[in-house]
């Protein structure tokens, strides 16, 4: 498989020129700064350079470009495939509460016996995930096919997101890319690097996204006492604090991030859903805590792969990660470029929800705050 990556700012236009690579098996992947007026001419450009390609791409925050954060730049991957055949499905998403069906309907254009891999772009304001997620497994089996994607975002401002559809940037929409083939290597790792304090606790009163109560106590009063000082500076300081939940079963975990709180109600407000009944416990996260996340992550990647086979990384990291790390967030870039074979190319962006497995060859699950990996090469 044959992987050029570049980026077209305007005020230096295209980094590297755009291969003739146009066909059926082959997909370009755009990432884009929120505002696209500025580079919907390049945009334009590359659905007329490429009419029978697979064309799927949204808006972040900043995009990934090898070992490079890009802001302000749209990031462009053309990977022309030599055997793996790829399919498109696209819907709207008119409400959070349509999401089971949205992610149901992907799922059922795209299944299909050579399935190996399926990567979902959604609105990331508009979109519940873990519903999303659900409606997909209701028909994929994810023993055999791997899922993975993340949900839009835009400048923290949690004002507009969108995905590409036509050309268009277009919000209230989802869409699924469709891998398919013997010959295609498609696996994924997510990892975190926040580590937990405190006791296990009990969800015990919330509603969708709001945690009202944690062990019979309001939940922002429990959550400011453990933060202490750190508290002052609510609901920023929340980034560097984050809640892993889980169910009963304790097989895995998800890290949810608290993005506002309601003093009135003594609630936390959070990006994704908070089951009652699950299990909480607070964490803390540092610069070198993520980094070691994201090098376990690429680590356990690399020790799967053949060594002198270079690979494409599709990586996807959560915005809240960005601003805990500041200007050395690349640093997780390069960990994770460093960690895969020589030659390996690295693309992605930063997101409001991140899709992938808790586990090499495990469901597919809603995780904030996440770096998640997923390479793909075509083997012999």
């Amino acid at each position: 498989m044959q992987v050029t990556l570049s980026f077209f700012t305007q005020a230096t236009g295209w980094h590297k020129p755009l291969p003739d690579v146009d066909s059926s098996q082959t997909l370009v992947l755009i990432f884009s700064p929120p505002d696209s007026k500025h580079h919907q001419t390049a945009i334009e450009q590359l659905h007329a350079f490429y009419p029978q390609s697979v064309i799927a791409g949204c808006s972040t925050v900043a995009g990934i470009f090898n070992e490079h954060l890009l802001e302000n730049a749209l990031v462009v991957g053309i990977i022309c495939f030599k055997t793996t055949r790829l399919a498109f499905s696209s819907a709207e998403l008119p409400h959070l509460e349509d999401s089971f069906k949205i992610g149901k309907q992907i799922a059922t254009d795209l299944n299909a016996p050579d399935l190996k891999g399926i990567f979902i772009l959604t609105d990331g304001l508009n979109t519940n995930g873990h519903e999303l997620i659900r409606g997909i497994a209701s028909v994929i089996n994810e023993t055999n096919v791997t899922v993975v994607g993340g949900l839009a975002s835009d400048n923290m401002q949690f004002v507009s997101t969108w995905i590409l559809y036509q050309g268009q940037a277009v919000s209230q929409r989802a869409c699924g890319v469709g891998f398919y083939g013997k010959d295609l290597v498609f696996t994924s790792y997510a990892r975190d690097g926040f580590k937990p304090f405190g006791p296990e606790r009990m969800i015990t009163r919330s509603a969708g996204n709001t945690l009202y109560e944690i062990d019979g106590r309001p939940a922002l009063q429990l959550y400011k006492e453990y933060l202490g000082e750190h508290a002052d500076n609510l609901p920023a300081t929340a980034l560097h604090f984050p809640l892993a939940i889980w169910n009963q079963t304790k097989d895995h975990y998800v890290v949810r991030t608290v993005i506002s709180v309601d003093e009135a109600n003594n609630s936390l407000g959070f990006v994704a859903d908070i089951p009652q009944g699950y299990q909480t416990q607070l964490m803390y996260g540092s610069f070198d805590n993520l980094l070691e996340g994201a090098e376990i992550a690429s680590r356990s990647l690399a020790n799967r792969l053949p060594p002198q086979t270079p690979v494409f990384a599709l990586t996807i990291s959560c915005s809240g990660r960005k601003l805990v790390m500041g200007d050395d967030a690349d640093q997780e870039l390069e960990a994770t470029l460093e960690n895969l074979p020589s030659g390996s190319q690295q693309l992605g962006f930063y997101s409001y929800g991140e899709l992938a497995p808790t586990a090499l060859g495990g469901q597919c699950c809603l995780h904030n705050e996440t770096m998640t990996l997923t390479v793909m090469y075509e083997g012999s």
